[in-house]
């Protein structure tokens, strides 16, 4: 009922809206709004779960800038990327309330115009990358960096399971050995999810160097995400003031290993799917 209600008073304002001034404005921004989620968890289930295509356009009215917001939901990503392609950047003609000029539509029908004007599709970026595979030295080497991901990954995850238990499990040269392995997996990691990107809003960025994996994969990252800012916040109020002599304490590898697993398993993350995003397709797979 409230949903039908609340239809029907949008409804209400669109029709409302045509009678408004019109000025010029422009599409600043197009994008996916991300899914409500609890914990890394998406709220939505996966029959209800929808997407909210949203263009933010600017317009001028006195001098004075303002800026508005169009959203129109879809029922897969496909269809909101599909909705968002080739707008951003766009010119339109912007309805205002004649007394309120910080309010603001875009009409159906202008969005509408703007969808039948635009460009033909063109192949996206991450298709272009699929059709291309990596060459087999280069994949050898991004192999071999995902392996190394997730062996420091395990590494840190043993030294941090130590260090909570009050235990230095680990001699001291593997301190540092996990410090300087970050920057060994972490930076080509780095740029093969740029490689990926191209043009990609950079609000999607995990979103998009995590496709084609399992949603689980992409929630255990978010929880090392979440993870590592309690742990880190932790360590630097129980920290003893001024500098401490001697090796690391446990308190020491802890705080740091958190930090650890988070690198090591984003680069993790990051290898295995742009390796997996690289592999030619297979001729005999259905579509």
């Amino acid at each position: 009922m409230s949903g039908w209600l609340l239809s029907l008073w949008r409804w209400f304002q669109r029709e409302q809206a045509k009678s408004w001034p019109t000025t010029t404005g422009q599409i600043t921004s197009a994008y996916i709004n991300e899914p409500k989620r609890f914990l890394g968890l998406d709220l939505q289930s996966s029959r209800t779960r929808t997407y909210d295509a949203t263009l933010e356009y600017s317009y001028s009215l006195s001098g004075e800038a303002f800026l508005g917001k169009y959203k129109r939901s879809c029922a897969s990503e496909e269809e909101a990327e599909e909705f968002l392609r080739s707008l951003q950047g766009q010119i339109v003609p912007v309805q205002y309330h004649p007394n309120k000029p910080a309010r603001s539509v875009l009409l159906e029908a202008t969005v509408e115009t703007l969808l039948r004007n635009r460009p033909p599709t063109a192949a996206p970026a991450s298709d272009a990358l699929d059709a291309s595979p990596l060459p087999a030295g280069k994949r050898a080497f991004f192999t071999l960096c995902a392996v190394l991901s997730l062996v420091g990954l395990i590494l840190s995850l043993w030294v941090h399971i130590g260090a909570l238990l009050g235990r230095r499990v680990a001699p001291e040269y593997f301190f540092w050995g996990l410090h300087m392995g970050i920057f060994v997996v972490f930076l080509p990691a780095v740029f093969l999810a740029q490689k990926k990107l191209g043009n990609v809003n950079r609000k999607d960025y995990w979103k998009v160097v995590s496709k084609g994996l399992p949603d689980g994969m992409r929630y255990l990252l978010y929880f090392f995400f979440a993870y590592t800012f309690v742990n880190f916040t932790i360590f630097f109020f129980q920290s003893p003031v001024g500098k401490q002599s001697g090796p690391p304490t446990p308190l020491v590898w802890r705080g740091f290993s958190g930090h650890w697993m988070l690198f090591y398993y984003a680069a993790f993350v990051m290898h295995v799917s742009a390796i997996n995003s690289s592999r030619p397709a297979d001729p005999f797979q259905r579509p």
